[in-house]
């Protein structure tokens, strides 16, 4: 892999960078200013970029950020938009931070601060998260060219940026001041005890987005949410998404499939983490194997409208008292079914 590294001070470059470019086994070439770097483009391809935001214009000239700028406009001119990803090195790291936005917006997709951290997020490291990201735009955006056959939804990685919400590198849901969506995502994003997703029955999930929401109004929150997420990875990506292919509720409450990887990202666009549960949904769309037989049955019977009570449980099963409240306690816990103490005797139903 051929690096172009823009970089005005040569220490850093000869004593740092050039080590770590080695150790990962790429080549590349050097430009201290934006005039040198330009004729390193004209005459050059590049698979990736690693840009001091502040430099020079020209030889002796003074280090601006206005430059840096102006260069990264004319490195995507010249290698076309999103191309070739470009990493920010600054040793104003806040500066990148309060600057991620429009940074964003001209195509760079991480910041690192110097002095360069040799722990955690090293250059190293950064440079291996952006080439992954990078190859996962790739293969997403080879999809797009070809429209006309849709391919099957088989799931993808839901990335969470700061900003936004990307599922398989296409933007499905935004940070905006009603943003049902961002924040449905967000709660479904989570993880229970069992590394599965958790699932959130509609009041359950409706007093999370708001103490007053009634569940109708969740209801089309994510009937709403799912037709944007079909339609982004129809006329974008060239995949048929269904209505439950990334948000399901079979077998009642809403959850995230497992054929979801959840990775999140900070303000600079590094990856921060990844979260990967063990599989359990076929492509059939079929109940998760998490619950048991005991827990299916039950939740079987409340779905047909039977008020079940524990001791119907202990005896269909001839099973304990104690065993029989273990399985309801993790029905629960999950959201699925809720415990109505306003008759005598109190019965479970479905949340």
């Amino acid at each position: 892999m051929k690096i172009l590294v823009v970089e005005d001070d040569r220490k850093i470059k000869t004593e740092i960078i050039d080590d770590v470019l080695a150790s990962l086994g790429h080549d590349s070439d050097w430009a201290q200013n934006q005039r040198e770097a330009n004729d390193l483009l004209a005459a050059n391809t590049y698979d990736l970029a690693l840009l001091d935001l502040q430099i020079p214009s020209r030889p002796g000239g003074k280090p601006l950020a206005e430059f840096g700028k102006h260069l990264l406009n004319q490195f995507h001119e010249r290698t076309g938009r999103g191309n070739v990803p470009v990493i920010i090195m600054t040793g104003y790291h806040q500066a990148c931070v309060d600057m991620s936005t429009e940074l964003h917006k001209i195509g760079v997709n991480a910041c690192i601060s110097k002095p360069f951290p040799e722990t955690g997020r090293t250059l190293a490291a950064v440079i291996k998260d952006v080439m992954a990201q990078h190859r996962r735009w790739r293969q997403a955006a080879a999809s797009k060219s070809k429209p006309e056959s849709l391919r099957p939804f088989d799931g993808g990685l839901l990335a969470f940026h700061p900003d936004r919400i990307d599922l398989c590198g296409e933007t499905v849901a935004t940070n905006t001041k009603k943003r049902y969506a961002w924040r449905i995502l967000h709660l479904l994003k989570e993880r229970n005890t069992r590394g599965k997703f958790v699932r959130m029955g509609s009041r359950r999930l409706a007093a999370k987005l708001h103490p007053n929401m009634a569940q109708n109004t969740l209801i089309q929150a994510i009937k709403a949410l799912r037709g944007r997420i079909s339609q982004v990875m129809d006329e974008n990506l060239g995949e048929e998404c269904g209505p439950g292919d990334v948000i399901s509720n079979v077998g009642k409450g809403y959850y995230l499939r497992d054929w979801i990887v959840v990775e999140i990202y900070d303000e600079a666009g590094t990856l921060v983490s990844i979260s990967r549960g063990p599989e359990h949904v076929d492509g059939g769309g079929k109940v998760d194997d998490r619950f048991g037989e005991r827990q299916q049955w039950v939740l079987a019977q409340l779905a047909e409208g039977v008020k079940l009570t524990r001791r119907d449980v202990e005896q269909e099963f001839r099973i304990c008292a104690r065993t029989a409240k273990r399985d309801l306690a993790e029905l629960t816990e999950e959201g699925l079914i809720e415990f109505d103490r306003s008759a005598r005797p109190g019965y479970y139903r479905l949340e």
